[in-house]
């Protein structure tokens, strides 16, 4: 990291690598297994109207804002803050540790994504060992149960994931993410355009197409709407110290405004072709559309089949899965070893496996709410950590500095944008984004009910309690699109 503001960066070779970079910050498993089933459920492109708006009005602001800030003072999430309120007079001691904040969402992202990214690539190679033929409803519920059921075998896994996660991580920045990233990100794109070539040969393009695009008002609602607005607000990484890490990074000559708006549609790009591919293989096949771990690991099985080329659709299909969590993995990580490496001076080979400590402590941690069925529901508690508290929390300290509280003249020195646009930004920051916020949290609270009744045990549920539903969790980890 740098230190010095202003100070030219070296570490992506152009623009077009850190282009690369920021879409593989919101490229995440929530594109695949949340977003489409969510749009299809509720009012098609009524849904991806307001989904699209809530990106553009209340997800780019914060980016920009957390790109900007990070390029101006090249530092981690909590110095920068730091460093940004200091240069404008004010002595705040919470942003410091709205920082330390995302450092904390970033490592237990980590942990969830390890263990998310073993699952799939048992999965991946289940499927292409031919392991997932005959799969039925009853048989890939029984297989996915009885898999997170058995803590040796999801450890070995995960380890194996996380070690290609390390592979890269551990080595410089040119050797490291941006070489892996100049082949990974292109392969994805390969790979979404097959999806979508085997998809739409299935005979249901036409009919997946209505389900995701035609406007259907009276489906929408009030929640749906509410739900929009909560899965874009998390979808784009924001307040988990991914995108203030990449900003540090990022090159003099990269346009702010550009930077933040290309992130956005990227995001909602391959959601809908991930979406466009999801739907029309599951009508081709007359499996219900659910969503989450179901969905990728119980409904897609039956899917592939049925399908003639199953097995080998279902390998792609995992492939890029894990080339999804790869992706959030490698750079919830990247947050916690850049932040170590500034710490020590640069040596990042020491600083990898210094981050490691608390980053395998999360996976452990993950690992145990994943198979563990009894008791406190630890994975759901992580993820209740990360998006009730840390990224609100992060995402509001934010909008206090940069909406509230810093001057027009050191916003402009590092925002790129000036007149209407700025005049523009800051009123979305100062009003738009909380107002977001707040209706992400209130939808977080009505989804994880049930979360919370395992949490608060039978003296708040009543009764005996509720059952730990078949999946163990209903969401992807926010954040890193955590969705």
């Amino acid at each position: 990291m740098h230190s010095n503001p202003g100070a030219p960066v070296t570490a992506w070779g152009s623009r077009w690598t850190f282009a690369l970079a920021l879409a593989a910050v919101v490229l995440g498993a929530g594109n695949l297994w949340l977003v489409p089933p969510a749009v299809v459920a509720h009012g098609g492109g009524a849904f991806l109207l307001v989904y699209g708006l809530a990106l553009m009005f209340a997800g780019v602001p914060v980016v920009m804002t957390e790109l900007a800030m990070a390029r101006r003072y090249r530092q981690g999430p909590d110095h920068s803050l730091q460093a940004a309120a200091e240069g404008a007079g004010l002595h705040s001691r919470s942003l410091p540790w709205a920082g330390r904040g995302m450092l904390l969402a970033a490592l237990l992202l980590f942990g969830l994504y390890s263990v998310l990214g073993g699952v799939s690539l048992a999965w991946l190679f289940r499927a292409a060992l031919g392991e997932l033929r005959g799969a039925s409803e009853a048989s890939a519920t029984a297989l996915f149960t009885g898999f997170a059921g058995d803590m040796q075998q999801v450890a070995l896994w995960q380890v194996v994931f996380v070690g290609l996660v390390l592979a890269v991580a551990l080595r410089n920045l040119g050797r490291g993410v941006q070489r892996s990233l100049r082949t990974v990100i292109p392969l994805l794109g390969v790979l979404l355009v097959i999806m979508m070539v085997v998809a739409l040969s299935s005979g249901k393009g036409q009919e997946a197409a209505w389900s995701l695009f035609w406007p259907r008002w009276e489906d929408l609602g009030w929640y749906g709407a509410a739900l929009a607005i909560q899965l874009a607000v998390y979808s784009l990484a924001v307040g988990v110290g991914v995108l203030m890490t990449l900003g540090s990074y990022m090159p003099g000559n990269a346009s702010m405004p550009l930077s933040a708006l290309g992130v956005a549609v990227v995001d909602l790009v391959v959601t809908l072709v991930l979406g466009l591919a999801v739907t029309a293989l599951v009508l081709a096949e007359q499996v219900p559309l659910t969503s989450g771990f179901e969905l990728v690991f119980v409904s897609l099985p039956q899917v592939f089949e049925a399908m003639a080329g199953g097995q080998l659709a279902g390998s792609l299909f995992y492939l890029v899965m894990v080339l999804l969590v790869w992706t959030s993995a490698l750079f919830t990580l990247e947050v916690v070893v850049a932040r170590v490496t500034e710490t020590l001076g640069g040596n990042r080979v020491v600083a990898g496996i210094i981050a490691m400590l608390p980053a395998g402590a999360a996976a452990a941690l993950a690992l145990f709410g994943f198979t563990w069925a009894g008791g406190v529901d630890v994975w759901a508690l992580m993820e209740l950590v990360v998006i009730l508290v840390l990224v609100p929390v992060s995402v509001l300290a934010l909008v206090r500095l940069a909406g509230w509280q810093l001057p027009p003249r050191q916003l402009l020195a590092f925002l790129g944008v000036r007149g209407r646009g700025y005049r523009l930004w800051r009123w979305l920051m100062a009003w738009l984004v909380p107002l977001a916020v707040v209706v992400a949290v209130v939808v977080t609270v009505v989804e994880y009910r049930a979360g919370f009744c395992r949490l608060a045990g039978t003296a708040v549920c009543g009764g005996g309690g509720l059952e730990r539903p078949v999946m163990p969790i209903e969401e992807e980890p926010h954040g890193v699109n955590i969705q």
